[in-house]
């Protein structure tokens, strides 16, 4: 079984658990709902990027996979002011990235969840009339290439494999989906 087989199977209640949770139908059918939803995202990922950012394996890989400025940006689209972004609540307590083989784990998480988000811009754009430009780029962050991303980081995944390092993988994986789900599905 490969490291992506592995973090497929051993996860897989955990992705369930956080799709069902998060209740997107109800959070995409009105601009406040969304924006809220955006919010508890942007406060995941600028908590994430910068805990992760430190052990990434490779800096310019994990850059072009980094996702805050394009919240960012949806929320300055939705209305709100710079410094209130900056100022909106992160994602505490995050679960410590010290290794490379951990940031790996965790990334698969955040690369996944960027595979749904084709999904959700879709009917995003069909609820709210929102595209890239409008207030949903972070769900469409790769736009045309998301399919060579995925595979590019399933790549990398695999090199990285070895029995020394897989089962810290998989652990932050499935930690990663209990940090994302609490943080997202939970009141503010």
């Amino acid at each position: 079984m490969t490291l992506l087989e592995r973090l497929k199977l051993e996860t897989g209640p955990a992705h369930e658990r956080i799709e069902t949770a998060m209740d997107l139908d109800r959070r995409i059918a009105t601009r406040d709902g969304y924006r809220d939803l955006l919010i508890r995202f942007y406060g995941f990922h600028a908590a994430w990027e910068e805990a992760a950012g430190a052990a990434a394996p490779d800096r310019d890989f994990f850059e072009r996979r980094c996702k805050t400025r394009l919240l960012a940006r949806d929320l300055a689209a939705l209305g709100l002011e710079e410094d209130e972004i900056i100022r909106l609540p992160q994602c505490d307590p995050l679960m410590p990235l010290h290794s490379s083989a951990a940031v790996l784990g965790s990334m698969y998480v955040v690369e996944g969840s960027t595979l749904g988000g084709a999904i959700i811009a879709r009917e995003v754009e069909r609820r709210l009339g929102l595209d890239a430009g409008t207030g949903c780029a972070y769900f469409r962050s790769y736009g045309r290439d998301i399919a060579a991303m995925w595979k590019q980081f399933g790549s990398v995944l695999l090199e990285a494999s070895s029995p020394d390092t897989d089962d810290v993988v998989v652990a932050t994986a499935r930690e990663t989906f209990g940090v994302m789900h609490d943080w997202l599905c939970e009141a503010p």
